[in-house]
């Protein structure tokens, strides 16, 4: 773009822009004033109004007090007081009904004699009248409605009552004199008293409210609905002002000024608790503003086309020497040497630009030789670091294949591993097991048997620890976040360890602030395993004396901050040990294994979840002077969740099973080992339930769809078809024998395989070894849920 059109649209934007802001100014200057005009007009006309209507029921009390004191002088007897009544009636044809009553509430003389004889005691208008003058809001009046004429259109008789008590020449109220007032005149007075204004001010409205929100008055047919909306100027109101006014928007969706008034109550100035609203439309009044914007608008418009002109005149005297030295620039380069720009005519800039110029072409030309030469360098440097980032990148990606294939290779490892520990190991738990119930076994033989299930439980435990620990060293620790109360983490592992310290005579006690106890959120279980740990530790190291567990908790600003120390009266540990006791497969002493076991990995699990946390693992200790091993981290508060119930676990107690359902239940053990068979259906029918057997999973799926079954217990590594296949198998059949409950039981127990088996439809997992009370429970709830699911459809 040129400059003269460049300084010509920069002239004309000023100017527009110096336009829009007078125009905002001004604007904003008369939408204030008239909107203030506006509001306070609307205000005016509705305070008028109300002042209309509370001096009407003024004038219609006096008319009340007048025939209570014309009864009381003149017209004492009911002949007399009706003649005033029909009277008063035909002169202020506004009363559809006057009558006087008795203190009982009998009518005694009314208009034309209606309702004389009548008991209205339990009419508002007399209980209120019959202690003071009083005014009641509209309302409809269904007993006087029977006996007066129907109105157009069947709208419903709606009054609104004055009544004042009626006394006798002593001054003592002996009754009430009240007159009902027509709706319909309240009305024709409203409009009456507003109709000048209505003429001056074009798209005025008025809606007179009574009590409850029911339009009295209004525009178009909204006389008679109830609205129940936040009007504008209605919370002002409700606040105690008499008078209000405001902008807002209305149910319509409509922009509108609005005034607004309703009298203060008071028992010694009765009124009606009446809402008087004034609206006047916004777009009404814009019609004073936009001749003003119009005029501001063609004036900015031709200010900045005068503007433009001015800046093109400008650009022109500016860019005639530059044109000049742009052609001059324009012929360098045309030839092989380099040219000097010649000197224009022009203003003093513009002679130094040509000088600038002039240097800058000698120093190109000085570069231009050396970049050359640079590019040459470059292209050869090039060339060879290209070569050496490919041979890099060979030997990066073989590196990593290699790093990942030793890692394949590792969990594969470990879970064989695993597997092939784990399926003798359920052979001899579970044989171990059906032996120790045999009554007739020594006392010799049932230690061998106790010793040999101690045995498969630490076998167990050092391939539970290998696992642990790989998946910490792997970062493979999935931690959950779930509320529980730490004071009962700790009473609950305390529970588990207490035979234990109790056989080898040891005080094991609790140390904490009974007063605090905050709910907080994070992994119990982990926490519980790591917890477990050291105090089995202290247990197993202590030979007399005691083990106390120590628990404090602090509120900071990130959380709860926990300190758990575990302090022994036992061996101690030495200054030397102590620098490596947290690395893996190492223990105090060279003899420690032999005479307590362990596989050296605690520790380490422990260090590697405690920081998995967030939080820090030490140990304070002497030699011979027992040791404290503590651990602290910081969680958030859960002040809000109830701790979360934890999943059934080994060893947990629960009601023995009514043994006429477990003879009932009929269930489908699936497994392609003889042993495994064999022990798991002497225990189970030890446990009273039915068993059928399959030696894999082809067979399993065969024998569902031929009978029906109430569980599966199934294997995962079998010929033919394994166990998760047949799983998908089952649940793809559909109806009752797709439903069936299964529960995994194998050898394969890393969250992944678990995770595995639950996606494939298992319902629940039993690891193997097995513990026969943990297998029960898991069948017993699978049993109870398929016969809860069974009866809710």
């Amino acid at each position: 773009m040129r400059l003269r059109s460049v300084l010509a649209l920069v002239f004309a934007a000023g100017a527009l822009l110096l336009t829009f802001a007078a125009t905002v100014a001004v604007s904003q200057f008369v939408a204030g004033r008239v909107q203030n005009r506006a509001e306070a007009h609307t205000a005016d006309i509705a305070e008028h109004l109300r002042h209309v209507i509370d001096l009407n029921i003024a004038e219609r009390l006096g008319d009340m007090a007048v025939l209570s004191s014309v009864a009381r002088t003149t017209a004492t007897t009911p002949e007399a007081r009706r003649a005033w009544v029909d009277a008063l009636r035909e002169s202020y044809p506004a009363y559809a009904w006057i009558g006087f009553a008795d203190l009982k509430g009998t009518v005694v003389a009314s208009t034309g004699g209606m309702l004389e004889g009548e008991n209205i005691s339990a009419r508002p208008w007399f209980q209120r009248g019959i202690s003071a003058p009083s005014v009641l809001d509209i309302h409809e009046a269904k007993l006087l409605a029977s006996r007066l004429p129907p109105l157009p259109y069947g709208e419903p008789q709606r009054f609104v009552d004055v009544a004042v008590p009626f006394r006798d020449a002593s001054d003592r109220i002996v009754g009430v004199v009240g007159g009902h007032l027509s709706v319909r005149w309240m009305r024709e007075m409203s409009r009456a008293a507003i109709a000048a204004s209505l003429k001056r001010e074009p798209g005025v409205e008025v809606l007179i409210l009574a009590g409850d929100g029911t339009v009295v008055l209004g525009p178009g047919d909204q006389a008679g609905q109830k609205i129940d909306a936040d009007l504008p100027t209605v919370a002002a109101l409700a606040a105690g002002a008499e008078i209000a006014s405001a902008r807002g928007t209305w149910p319509d969706g409509r922009d509108y000024f609005t005034g607004a008034s309703r009298a203060r109550l008071s028992p010694d100035r009765p009124a009606l608790p009446w809402t008087v609203l004034v609206r006047q439309p916004v777009e009404i009044t814009q019609a004073i503003i936009d001749p003003i914007l119009n005029r501001l608008m063609l004036g900015g418009a031709a200010f900045a086309v005068l503007f433009a002109l001015l800046g093109w005149g400008v650009a022109e005297f500016l860019a005639s020497p530059l044109r000049r030295l742009s052609s001059a620039a324009g012929k360098i380069g045309k030839t092989a040497r380099h040219d000097q720009l010649p000197k224009p005519r022009g203003y003093c800039e513009v002679g130094e630009l040509t000088n600038a110029l002039n240097g800058l072409l000698t120093r190109l030309g000085e570069r231009d030789r050396a970049l050359a030469q640079v590019n040459n360098d470059l292209e050869q440097r090039v060339t060879e670091r290209t070569a050496e980032l490919a041979e890099a990148c060979d030997r990066a990606e073989a590196a990593q294949a290699q790093a990942e294939a030793g890692e394949r290779a590792k969990s594969a490892f470990l879970a064989t591993m695993s597997h092939e520990v784990r399926t003798p190991l359920n052979a001899i738990v579970g044989f171990g097991d059906l032996l120790s119930d045999d009554p007739s076994l020594t006392q010799s033989q049932r230690r061998c048997v106790d010793q040999m299930r101690v045995g498969c439980e630490v076998l167990t435990s050092v391939v539970n620890d290998i696992l642990d620990y790989a998946r910490i060293e792997a970062d493979g620790v999935v931690l959950e976040a779930a509320p529980f109360s730490p004071r009962r983490l700790i009473e609950e592992t305390v529970a588990l360890v207490a035979g234990t310290a109790e056989r080898k005579g040891l005080d094991l006690r609790i140390e904490d602030d009974a007063a605090v106890d905050a709910p907080v959120l994070g992994d119990k279980t982990r926490l519980r395993q790591v917890l477990l740990n050291l105090v089995n530790n202290a247990v197993k190291f202590t030979q007399s004396g005691s083990v106390t567990v120590a628990l404090t908790q602090a509120a900071t600003p990130d959380g709860i901050a926990l300190r758990v120390a575990v302090r022994d009266t036992g061996i101690g540990i030495s200054a030397e040990a102590q620098g490596r006791l947290f690395n893996r497969f190492v223990q105090a002493e060279s003899t420690t294994t032999r005479r307590f076991g362990g596989t050296g990995l605690g520790l380490a699990i422990a260090k590697g979840l405690i920081e998995a946390m967030g939080g820090t693992i030490g140990l304070e200790s002497r030699e011979g002077e027992g040791a404290t091993f503590w651990f602290s981290l910081t969680l958030p508060p859960a002040s809000e969740a109830k701790p979360s119930a934890e999943p059934f676990e080994a060893g947990d107690r629960m009601p023995s099973p009514n043994p006429a359902l477990s003879r009932q239940a009929h269930l489908l053990l699936v497994d392609d080992g003889a042993i495994n068979r064999e022990i798991a259906q002497l225990i189970l029918e030890a446990m009273g339930y039915r068993v059928s057997i399959a030696g894999n999973g082809q067979e399993a799926v065969d024998l569902i769809q031929s009978q029906p079954y109430d569980l599966v217990l199934m294997d995962v590594e079998m010929p033919v078809m394994d166990g998760i296949t047949a799983t998908r198998s089952i649940r793809a059949l559909g109806g009752i024998a797709g439903q069936i409950p299964i529960v995994a039981m194998t050898a394969h127990v890393l969250p992944e395989q678990v995770a595995t088996l639950r996606a494939a439809g298992a319902d629940d997992h039993v690891g193997k070894p097995f513990d026969r009370t943990h297998l029960r429970a898991v069948i017993e709830r699978c049993l109870s849920a398929a016969r809860h699911a069974r009866m809710a459809s």
